[in-house]
C-alpha cells in the first residue's frame, strides 16, 4: 500500500516537473534600461510566452498568461500595453522618466548609493515558479532554470563592477533557457554629482526668499537710481543758458555814425 502511495506521489511530482519545464521553457524577459544623470530611468521590459503552450494550459491565451504571471516576482511599475506577434504573447512595459525609486522591487533592483548606481537582478529559485510548483523547491529551480533572460541596463557614468559583459557605459547578460543561472545579475557604476542648491535656493526651500536675493535687488534698484540721476544732471547741464563773465568789459555805447558832423 505504502509503495502504492509514494508511486503516485512520485508520478503527480513528475507530472507537475513536466508541466513546469514545459511552461518556463517558453518564457522570456528581456529588458533594456537608460539611466538618466536625473536619477530617472527610460526604457522597456518584455515578458512573454509562447503562444503554442499557453494554449495548451488554457484556450483563452490572456488568461493562461496572467495565470503564468503570478509565477514571475513583482515587476517595475509603468505603462503597460499588451504584446503579441505570430508565435509569443506577453506584456511590455514602458519607462519615461521614471523615478529611480520605482525600480527598488523584488525582480529588478535599481538604487542609487551615494555616488555609485547599483543595479541586481536576483535569480532566487524561490521567487520563480511559486505558484505552479506548489512552494516544492526542486520544481521552483526547474522553473527558473529553463527561463531565459536578455538584460541591458545603461548608466550615465562609467561602469566598475559588474558580472556582465561591459560595452562602454552599458552592461548586457543572456542567460539562456535550460540552463544553469547565477545567483544574481549585477552592475555597479559612478553616478554624476547631484546638483548643488544656492543658498537662495535653500532660503526658497524654506518658505521665504532669500535675503542674498533680496540684498541684490536692492543693489541693482540703486544703481538704476544712479544712472538716471547721473543722466538727468547731465541734460539740465546742456540746455542750462550760459552766465555771463563777470571780468569780461562791459558793453561800450555806439560810436557817431561815419560821415556825422562833429560838435561845432
Amino acid at each position: 500500500m505504502n509503495r502504492r502511495v509514494n508511486r503516485g506521489k512520485a508520478l503527480r511530482v513528475a507530472v507537475c516537473l513536466v508541466l513546469v519545464a514545459a511552461l518556463s521553457g517558453c518564457m522570456q524577459l528581456n529588458m533594456g534600461l537608460t539611466v538618466n544623470a536625473d536619477d530617472t530611468v527610460d526604457g522597456q521590459l518584455l515578458l512573454t510566452a509562447e503562444k503554442s503552450l499557453l494554449t495548451s494550459r488554457n484556450k483563452n491565451i490572456p488568461v493562461a498568461f496572467a495565470e503564468l504571471r503570478q509565477n514571475i516576482p513583482a515587476l517595475p511599475a509603468g505603462e503597460e500595453t499588451r504584446y503579441e506577434d505570430d508565435k509569443f504573447f506577453g506584456a511590455q512595459i514602458s519607462y519615461r522618466k521614471a523615478p529611480l525609486a520605482g525600480f527598488d522591487t523584488e525582480s529588478v533592483k535599481l538604487v542609487r548609493a551615494g555616488d555609485l548606481y547599483r543595479f541586481t537582478l536576483p535569480l532566487d529559485p524561490s521567487k520563480y515558479g511559486g505558484k505552479v510548483a506548489e512552494q516544492n523547491p526542486q520544481q521552483q529551480q526547474a522553473f527558473l532554470k529553463l527561463m531565459s533572460f536578455e538584460i541591458s541596463v545603461t548608466f550615465p557614468g562609467r561602469v566598475i563592477d559588474s558580472n556582465g559583459t561591459v560595452n562602454g557605459r552599458s552592461v548586457s547578460w543572456k542567460v539562456d533557457p535550460n540552463k544553469d543561472k547565477p545567483a544574481e545579475l549585477r552592475a555597479v557604476a559612478e553616478a554624476p554629482p547631484r546638483p548643488s542648491t544656492s543658498p537662495a535656493a535653500a532660503a526658497d526651500d524654506g518658505g521665504g526668499i532669500g535675503w542674498p536675493l533680496i540684498v541684490g535687488g536692492a543693489l541693482l534698484l540703486l544703481l538704476l537710481l544712479a544712472a538716471v540721476g547721473v543722466l538727468l544732471l547731465r541734460r539740465r547741464h546742456a540746455t542750462a543758458p550760459a552766465a555771463p563773465d563777470p571780468t569780461s568789459p562791459g558793453p561800450t555805447s555806439p560810436g557817431p555814425p561815419a560821415g556825422a558832423p562833429g560838435p561845432g
